[in-house]
């Protein structure tokens, strides 16, 4: 590992362990440990199949995004490598990222030569594609409640911003300026990607819901009391500030943002503690059928290689 990665992962260590501090000091751990153990198993077993099911629908998503950028292999791998990816997420180290897996894998094999761009390009707009259905859902969301006139603004600003560069774009494409070559070489702007990408959308939306259920589940289960339309806000914000690389696979920025807002909303601190540590529990399980996947493909030692 060179020294600059080694001080990125130290600082990301740093933040992350700082923020379960911070929030272990602010929250009664004895609160929290009963309200884990006092939950009804079967909250937890259908937070796990809203995830489980979701990430079926991502793996669908992420097919029709390759499938739209020309990259012909079976939708089944693709799922697979889509659990693969979210395993190695939350139990491999930091710079053995998801994304990154299921994209070279994507691209490696017989007869799968030079579409190592198409492949990075596929994980990338799958996650655009994702994000686009989350920040609509948190735009419906937060019809539901008052808030700072210039917050508002600004939001509207960047979603309506955001959706007319979505809209243009096909037109946009064919005009990039000759630094965007490897951008102007993908088929972005062509009507099957385009069909691939519109129909991809209530896919991601439908996924970001059933984020929201399972966490309304867990909020139950732990006596969080937040309506549907705050827990959407709660876990939107805190899912687009956690993807920034700024922490250990999102940990600590999850944990300390759902107090945050627990309090915001009037709600217990120690409630939104056991419900970020069962989310946990619940994508651990959701992301093991990928522990197998590994397992198939030779283990660790393979997926380095």
């Amino acid at each position: 590992m060179k020294t600059a990665q080694r001080g990125m992962l130290l600082l990301k260590i740093l933040l992350t362990f700082s923020l379960l501090y911070m929030v272990f000091r602010y929250v009664d751990v004895g609160t929290v440990w009963q309200r884990m153990m006092a939950v009804n198993p079967w909250y937890l077993i259908a937070s796990w199949l809203c995830i489980v099911v979701g990430y079926f629908l991502c793996g669908l998503r992420w097919a029709w995004m390759a499938e739209g950028l020309g990259i012909k292999i079976s939708r089944r791998r693709k799922i697979r490598l889509y659990f693969l990816g979210m395993f190695t997420s939350l139990f491999l180290p930091s710079t053995i990222g998801g994304d990154v897996v299921r994209g070279v894998l994507l691209a490696k094999g017989e007869g799968r030569q030079g579409i190592g761009l198409p492949a990075a390009a596929s994980v990338i707009l799958d996650r655009l594609n994702g994000m686009y259905a989350l920040i609509l859902l948190l735009s419906i969301s937060m019809f539901f409640f008052s808030w700072p006139r210039a917050w508002w603004i600004s939001w509207m600003f960047l979603v309506v911003s955001m959706w007319l560069l979505l809209l243009l774009y096909p037109w946009i494409h064919a005009r990039l300026p000759g630094w965007f070559e490897k951008i102007k070489q993908l088929p972005l702007d062509t009507k099957t990607f385009q069909l691939m990408w519109w129909k991809s959308l209530p896919v991601s939306f439908v996924f970001q819901v059933m984020v929201v259920q399972a966490h309304v589940f867990l909020a139950m289960g732990v006596g969080l009391e937040m309506n549907w339309a705050a827990i959407s806000i709660m876990v939107g914000l805190v899912a687009l500030v956690a993807t920034l690389p700024i922490s250990l696979n999102g940990f600590g920025i999850r944990e300390a943002g759902y107090v945050g807002f627990a309090v915001y909303f009037g709600a217990s601190s120690e409630s939104a503690t056991a419900m970020a540590a069962l989310w946990i529990i619940v994508l651990s399980l959701a992301a093991l059928p990928g522990a197998f996947i590994l397992w198939r493909l030779g283990g660790l030692k393979a997926l380095k290689s």
